[in-house]
């Protein structure tokens, strides 16, 4: 019998050393798929969306904080975090498109409602009603560009949009 053991000692060796290879590989391959958090670029410098939203805490008990976090002469760009959702509202004098940097919800634009997740982004035209929700447990967290550049208030609720998804 241990002449037999001792014959199988090296198949068991190379078993337990390519099993551990696969292992080793398996991490190596899953860790080259997690996403890092996003940066944001800008000419006056580059942060991590952490460093970011360090800079910029949103208050707790607050639905939404947006900062201006770049202008130039044709767009604004803003940093803005959702805890809960927007009432159904319109811009009459700006495009806006979104991008979802984190988190995820439910955007309508005008009557179509999208499920939208960190990397999708959402183009709205000038007059269209649209709102989002939160659906995630993370606050939500997106890279809005307004053109022309926002200068001033532009939001017009509207009132003839089903909202009963809007936490109130």
């Amino acid at each position: 019998m241990s002449h037999f053991s001792t014959w199988l000692q090296p198949d068991r060796a190379f078993a337990q050393n390519c099993a551990m290879r696969s292992i080793v590989l398996i991490v190596a391959l899953l860790s080259g798929c997690i996403a890092r958090p996003p940066d944001v670029v800008t000419r006056d410098g580059a942060w991590s969306l952490d460093d970011l939203l360090r800079s910029h805490p949103i208050e707790t008990g607050a639905n939404i904080r947006a900062d201006l976090i770049a202008r130039t002469a044709t767009a604004s760009i803003h940093l803005v975090q959702i805890r809960g959702g927007e009432t159904p509202h319109r811009h009459l004098s700006h495009d806006l498109t979104v991008t979802m940097l984190r988190g995820e919800g439910r955007a309508t634009l005008e009557s179509a409602v999208r499920s939208v997740a960190a990397g999708d982004v959402v183009v709205i035209p000038r007059g269209a009603p649209h709102f989002f929700v939160r659906t995630g447990r993370e606050i939500a967290v997106t890279l809005a560009v307004y053109t022309p550049p926002l200068d001033a208030p532009d939001t017009v609720q509207v009132t003839d949009v089903d909202s009963a998804q809007v936490p109130r």
